[in-house]
């Protein structure tokens, strides 16, 4: 028989926090793949007085975990969404425990936390995150990871490569046509996401380009904009696709629009960043940097452009040709449907036996 796991739902309403993972869910159901629910908790918290209450229910959610896995038999396979959304202490152990006994785990990573965090974003957690991307990762019969680059550092990690599956680009699953826009390489720039200076600092310099951008998201403050700059708002992600105008989306991050720099923006050397398949499921170019994961896809598929600086915008517009823009437009379309179909994350699944 094969599971999936289930635990609780991340509360946010206005980020892609939740839709990656309730996608993937589709797809394993769609694929007849059953779902099997862990009924642990949160835990943080935030006050120190508290902290101890903490420890307890990461303890709690151990021994919920060890439990409910004792349901599974010899042969049974059962995938497990990475990281897992409520921490279990040392979990590592109770995954071995039962792959020991026969039972195949797979891994579907969102995250590798270990690659975007630093230790200035907390000790304990950055510590437990490089732990779990090393140790817990080890246990697993197979991991779906996001690509080629994410691959090599799994092995790295110590993964045998023949348990590595490369999922290529995430999947976007709506039961809807989006709306069209009529775009032309000379509309703004479209970015979606965090918009909040900690997470997206770059976007106050965006001010001093000669390019137009509109803004969707949380984070938002006046003080970022500029003559340039156009917030459109916040918007779940089943209806940012019906709002997304622009010519290009642009996949950014980091504190700065010379280079990418810090943990999120170094990040995008291995991940395959959800808003590239949003921007693709909707019909619209992308633009990354030239040293991310995706950079090759992108150029190879001719679904965009890859750039070393946001400076470089400017000459996308003006050196690229009306026939070009829509020629890309046209080979972006093509593929649209597969991210809508769940196409990618199905042909990752067919591969495990």
């Amino acid at each position: 028989m094969r599971y999936f796991i289930i635990e609780g739902s991340p509360d946010c309403a206005f980020n892609a926090t939740n839709k990656p993972r309730e996608d993937v869910e589709v797809i394993l159901k769609r694929e007849g793949v059953e779902p099997f629910h862990i009924n642990t908790v949160s835990g943080v918290q935030k006050s120190k007085l508290m902290k101890w209450k903490q420890f307890i229910d990461y303890k709690k959610n151990t021994r919920t975990w060890d439990k409910a896995l004792k349901e599974f038999k010899e042969g049974d396979i059962v995938f497990i969404q990475y990281p897992i959304l409520n921490t279990a202490w040392n979990i590592k152990k109770v995954i071995k425990k039962y792959s020991e006994k026969g039972i195949k785990f797979v891994a579907i990573i969102h995250d590798m936390d270990s690659l975007r965090l630093i230790e200035a974003d907390g000790k304990m957690r950055y510590k437990r995150a490089c732990d779990e991307d090393k140790n817990l990762l080890k246990e697993m019969s197979y991991i779906i990871c996001h690509n080629a680059s994410m691959k090599k550092v799994l092995v790295d990690l110590g993964n045998d490569p023949k348990k590595l599956i490369e999922l290529k680009l995430f999947d976007y699953l709506i039961d809807f046509e989006p709306k069209k826009f009529k775009r032309t390489k000379n509309d703004p720039f479209i970015i979606a996401g965090n918009l909040a200076p900690h997470k997206s600092q770059y976007i106050s310099y965006l001010k001093d380009l000669n390019v137009g951008f509109n803004l969707f998201g949380v984070g938002y403050t006046d003080e970022i904009g500029g003559d340039n700059i156009f917030y459109k708002g916040k918007f779940k992600p089943e209806e940012l696709l019906n709002y997304l105008e622009g010519g290009f989306g642009l996949v950014w991050d980091g504190k700065s629009i010379d280079t990418i720099e810090g943990g999120f923006g170094n990040y995008l050397r291995y991940n395959n960043p959800y808003k590239v398949t949003l921007y693709l499921t909707a019909g619209i170019p992308v633009v990354v940097w030239k040293e991310s994961a995706l950079a090759d896809y992108i150029v190879k598929n001719k679904l965009g452009f890859a750039v070393n600086n946001l400076h470089e915008l400017e000459d996308i517009v003006n050196k690229t040709t009306d026939k070009e823009y829509d020629e890309i437009s046209k080979n972006v379309k093509a593929i649209s449907h597969k991210f809508i179909n769940g196409d990618f994350l199905t042909e990752a699944i067919k591969k495990i036996k």
